[in-house]
């Protein structure tokens, strides 16, 4: 894949006006190669982008007149605007090992997920790799199909690695487990008939009120009888 770019001066603010001219900041560094800021072309960098995400090596032309292999650092992007605002390129020797973050892609279906008993516990997305520039992968696979069961689960040493590809995380790191289905508990509503029940202390003292009440009444009544 290519990218053609061109070397810039234009630096901090002015880069306000590339986005508004539909090209986009970026620098390229890296091996042998001194930090050289470029112009690109923003529509065509985001479809490179697509086809090589930061695991494929891109021909990025500088100037039409040198050729320097490349992968995706960096991508920084505004809180207000769409788009890339800003990438960082890191320029590669095929000759010698890199270390980058290659995804991991679930595959396959679980039969407990299926029949709705179970949700997926993936807690790596990606895992950090060392390698020549050519032989990085596009991505791990990882196929559900054996996780029939709720608790089945698959670690880092489970991968198969491709040949030259050396990880660089704990291998016992839990890669992806089938879990219990997560259900909300609603409590349940207290009758309102039970909510109104006085307690034990509370009915005793009403009862003692009551009889004070009706002491003055009965002796009125006996008053009038004689």
């Amino acid at each position: 894949m290519q990218l053609n770019a061109s070397t810039r001066e234009l630096l901090g603010k002015g880069t306000r006006r590339l986005h508004r001219q539909g090209k986009l900041a970026a620098v390229v560094y890296g091996h042998n190669t001194k930090p050289t800021a470029l112009i690109l072309d923003r529509l065509e960098f985001q479809k490179v982008f697509v086809k090589s995400g930061r695991t494929h090596l891109v021909d990025l032309v500088v100037d039409s007149d040198r050729s320097e292999k490349v992968l995706v650092r960096e991508i920084q992007t505004h809180p207000r605007r769409l788009g890339p605002i800003h990438v960082d390129f890191y320029a590669v020797s095929l000759a010698e090992k890199i270390t980058v973050e290659v995804p991991v892609h679930l595959t396959g279906e679980s039969a407990a997920v299926k029949r709705g008993d179970a949700d997926i516990l993936q807690p790596i997305h990606a895992l950090r790799v060392e390698c020549l520039p050519t032989d990085i992968p596009e991505a791990f696979e990882v196929d559900l199909t054996p996780l029939e069961d709720i608790d089945a689960e698959l670690r880092v040493s489970d991968l198969t690695l491709p040949k030259g590809v050396t990880l660089l995380v704990d291998p016992e790191e839990l890669l992806v487990k089938i879990v219990h289905k997560r259900e909300l508990k609603v409590e349940e509503e207290v009758p309102a008939a039970e909510a109104v029940v006085p307690a034990e202390g509370e009915a005793a003292a009403e009862g003692e009120a009551a009889a004070e009440g009706e002491t003055p009444a009965a002796e009125e009544t006996a008053e009038k009888k004689k």
